[in-house]
């Protein structure tokens, strides 16, 4: 949890309720208008992870770690922020978190601890930072952030203006005195509490699960918010309302038992505890899947929780759809469906309006975070086998040639 210096410097910075006190809109699409969106206090901070050499541990087939050290980097800062609301991002391999200074020590060493788990449950390499605001106005960039109220437990944080994009940029400057790598000498701490990860993958219902990534090209804010406010509404033309297309749905949800399935909680929540602590650990969930099975089965209404009503709680506080310097979705729909989107989206693209990156399996995968179970509870979504990093290379490749054809004239 947060120190309580921590908790003293908040109450006497009025800039660190920036992000609790921002007007929150409805809709996505509104999200877009710059007139919703406020520029991030000049003394905040972007901390940043991803994992390093993704595609090795996607082709070994492990990409449900990947998403793992993004959950749990996120339930880690939250855990220090002692309650304040900050904006955050899951990006698939990775995460963005933007904190006010008073959470800058706190934020490094919860990013350090992550590190540490990756590197001793997962034998994964995962690159941690922080960015000043101050550097990315210096590069001429910003970051806009709008609040979205996805249900009544869960406001989402949308990200524009490039800051975000260029954010990543200097954190992955290889040069060995980057000043924002959070370096291994750092001291590393952290709480877990509340990273759970005990649901099987999600098979679609529809045949595909898609992992869907939009740039746009465009340096103008308002052309931008144009352009993603007509991909919004293009996806729904094509995949249907959003509860058609959600990558969920509650008869598809099933606890996990197995052990590979559980070894992704086990290896956060007991890091600390060695090969016997965590195997006791994977033994305690499967205890708590039963239970969780029973008491939604029959419908169970306890002190905490109707848990009648869980999964479909669960469905709705889900993190399907995004903004972060570009528009973000896992879909599930039919290869047709598909196929119409990609066609549409290449028209733009040979118009050089945008670059975008389409990934399809046939499941979703799903990492928890678990405030409380009567409803304040958030699932990480993504495509399975890779889905938002390998929709994201796609994207990066189809970029790469623009440029090139650029260059070539």
């Amino acid at each position: 949890m947060a120190t309580t210096s921590a908790a003293t410097s908040a109450a006497a910075d009025p800039g660190a309720r920036f992000y609790a006190d921002l007007r929150v809109v409805s809709d996505l699409a509104e999200a877009t208008r710059t007139e919703n969106c406020s520029s991030l206090p000049q003394d905040w901070h972007i901390a940043l992870c991803d994992v390093r050499n993704s595609t090795i541990a996607i082709e070994s087939g492990r990409y449900k770690n990947v998403n793992t050290l993004g959950a749990a980097a996120i339930t880690a800062v939250l855990n220090a922020s002692n309650g304040l609301d900050i904006p955050f991002g899951f990006e698939g391999d990775g995460c963005v978190i933007c904190v006010p200074p008073h959470l800058l020590e706190d934020t490094r060493a919860a990013l350090s601890k992550t590190r540490e788990i990756a590197l001793d449950s997962f034998q994964l390499d995962l690159r941690i930072g922080t960015v000043p605001m101050s550097a990315i106005r210096a590069g001429g960039f910003d970051v806009l952030i709008s609040r979205v109220r996805v249900t009544k437990h869960y406001d989402q944080a949308v990200f524009s203006g490039g800051g975000m994009a260029y954010a990543d940029t200097l954190l992955k400057d290889p040069r060995p005195d980057n000043p924002y790598v959070i370096p291994q000498s750092l001291e590393a701490r952290g709480n877990m509490e509340g990273f759970e990860c005990r649901w099987q993958d999600v098979p679609s219902r529809h045949g595909e699960t898609v992992s869907l990534i939009v740039r746009s090209l465009s340096p103008d804010p308002e052309v931008t918010g144009a352009l993603y406010r007509l991909v919004i509404a293009k996806v729904g033309e094509v995949y249907g309302e959003p509860d058609a297309c959600h990558p969920l749905s509650v008869p598809d949800l099933s606890f996990a038992y197995g052990t590979d399935q559980l070894g992704n909680e086990a290896g956060v929540r007991a890091a600390d505890r060695g090969a016997l602590g965590k195997w006791l650990w994977k033994w305690r969930m499967r205890w708590f899947a039963a239970l969780g099975w029973a008491l939604m089965k029959f419908g169970v209404k306890t002190e905490e929780t109707d848990w009648s009503t869980y999964k479909e709680t669960l469905v709705r506080n889900s993190d399907v759809r995004k903004l972060n310097d570009g528009y973000r979705q896992i879909l599930a729909g039919t290869a047709a469906q598909r196929k119409a989107l990609d066609a549409w989206l290449d028209g733009l693209y040979q118009r050089g309006d945008l670059v975008f990156g389409i990934h399809a399996t046939n499941r979703a995968q799903m990492t928890c975070l678990i405030f409380n179970y009567a409803g304040k509870h958030l699932h990480f979504i993504d495509g399975a086998d890779g889905g938002l990093f390998l929709a994201a290379k796609e994207l990066k490749q189809r970029l790469a040639h623009l440029k090139a054809r650029a260059v070539a004239g």
